[in-house]
């Protein structure tokens, strides 16, 4: 007879919230981590230089490229509750160094994507304070990127329902902004005969570049899995939001790099990341700039709170294994979120955006460095946890042809992006990847100093929610909802 473990009488990530939220609040965590409205107005004009008229192409590329490692992520989320997501899924199939270093990756794609939404933010606030008289520039961003991450920072540790609430209803007032701006520029720009602009040039040259600047737009849809403990139905909430979310933001991405095609949104020469409309007729160019302001405004900051949920959600796994320090394992006794973890990582994601900015030549400068950066530490991670996969599935007896296939080809395909990316003659990408490489080091560093070979940290490392004896006895059953 097989012996089996007693039944934990406590789980190893008690005090997070448990069974809280809907699969419609599982989602919003998803669609606030990518900020899809900030990104249809955005990232098409900031490809558009290096991709030329294959634009379109590179953004279906992104799209089939998150949908396969969204597909490798569900072969977790259906079988396991995390709390950190892909650190603990790559940790279940590849072991706990490698495991490490995809969660320390994912870490920096959070906190860098975090970083640049905290500017993105920023910048369209200062634009929309222009418009009533007060100065633009890099002072007034600097104290708008501390109001925004103060009020980051009351809602997360207030709740993570209060926060996916919030961010719910940000993004769907700004969808329909961005959706109902670039639908009329891009109708007054055909109307107007002699309002078409050449198209875009090529620049094959910095296709891989510009391709991993646009999976940016996709980054962070699978932070749904950093918040399956506190879902109520996690085995079926967390694989629906990671499997469909690509294809949906797929086809928006696609319909505002086509929208943008025949003129391209313009930067303005004061905040170099907010966009400038083309004319129209009237009063409609002022007005329409005005709700896409808001809208992206909106946008960014629901992005602030999507990838810093995830990445403090992340510190606290850690912090619960000793990986890091176990301050971070903390949480807030009345509404029991990471508390700790957040108080330390929202400084860090305000301050360094503000001092890159005040250094840099730009705003455009530094959210594209940022959002490199952030690439970077995503694609290493989805990497990870596409070869993970299949091992996990093969070490559990449940291994099939698909996610073989699948985990084969998505893996293979990032990893040949990435050095392209490398070797791109864009400056910004290999300035990028030495930041990039240089926390890796800095984390793997800490990484072996605290989880010596042989010490129960290793053995830790990978922690999830697993059920303890009170289970039993209550309603709560995630095994039940596997299918």
């Amino acid at each position: 007879m097989v012996d089996r473990p007693p039944i934990r009488s406590r789980s190893p990530v008690a005090g997070l919230g448990r069974g809280r939220l809907t699969f419609v609040q599982v989602l919003a965590q998803s669609i606030s981590a990518v900020a899809p409205s900030a990104v249809m107005v955005t990232l098409p004009a900031l490809v558009m230089p290096d991709a030329g008229s294959a634009t379109i192409a590179v953004f279906v590329a992104a799209a089939v490229l998150m949908t396969f490692v969204g597909y490798s992520v569900g072969q977790f989320a259906q079988r396991m509750v995390a709390v950190s997501g892909i650190y603990s899924y790559a940790a279940k199939g590849l072991g706990a160094v490698p495991g490490f270093g995809a969660g320390w990756s994912l870490i920096i794609g959070y906190a860098a994507a975090a970083m640049a939404s905290v500017v993105g933010a920023a910048s369209y606030l200062a634009a929309l304070a222009g418009r009533v008289g007060v100065p633009t520039g890099t002072a007034t961003v600097a104290v708008l990127g501390v109001v925004v991450g103060s009020v980051a920072l009351a809602l997360m540790i207030r709740g993570v329902r209060i926060s996916t609430r919030v961010t719910l209803a940000v993004e769907v007032f700004a969808i329909a902004a961005a959706t109902a701006v670039l639908a009329v520029a891009f109708l007054h720009t055909v109307g107007d005969a002699g309002g078409g602009s050449d198209p875009p040039a090529d620049h094959s040259s910095n296709i891989g570049f510009a391709l991993l600047l646009a999976i940016t737009a996709f980054v962070g849809f699978e932070s749904a899995g950093t918040v399956a403990r506190e879902a109520r139905n996690p085995l079926t909430a967390v694989p629906r939001a990671v499997k469909w979310t690509p294809l949906v933001l797929g086809v928006l991405y696609v319909g505002a790099a086509a929208a943008q095609m025949p003129s391209p949104i313009t930067q303005s020469a004061d905040l170099g990341i907010v966009l400038v409309l083309p004319d129209t007729s009237g009063g409609a160019s002022a007005a329409l700039s005005v709700l896409m302001e808001l809208g992206i405004s909106a946008s960014w900051i629901a992005c602030v709170l999507g990838s810093t949920t995830a990445l403090s959600r992340t510190l606290f796994a850690m912090g619960r294994e000793g990986v890091m320090p176990r301050a971070l394992g903390r949480t807030h006794p009345r509404f029991l979120t990471p508390h700790v973890a957040l108080l330390v990582a929202v400084p860090v994601i305000v301050v360094v955006p503000i001092v890159y900015l005040a250094i840099a030549s730009s705003s455009r400068d530094v959210l594209i460095g940022l959002l490199t950066v952030s690439a970077h530490g995503y694609v290493i991670a989805y990497i990870a946890v596409c070869v993970a996969a299949p091992l996990f599935l093969r070490r559990i007896g449940e291994l099939t042809r698909a996610p073989l296939l699948v985990g084969v080809a998505a893996a293979t395909m990032l990893a040949a992006l990435v050095v392209w990316a490398t070797l791109s003659r864009t400056y910004v990408a290999g300035g990028a990847t030495a930041v990039y490489v240089l926390l890796m080091v800095i984390g793997y560093v800490v990484f072996l100093v605290r989880a010596r070979p042989g010490s129960v940290v290793r053995s830790r490392v990978g922690v999830y929610d697993e059920t303890i004896a009170e289970d039993v006895l209550t309603s709560y059953r995630p095994w039940e909802v596997r299918k």
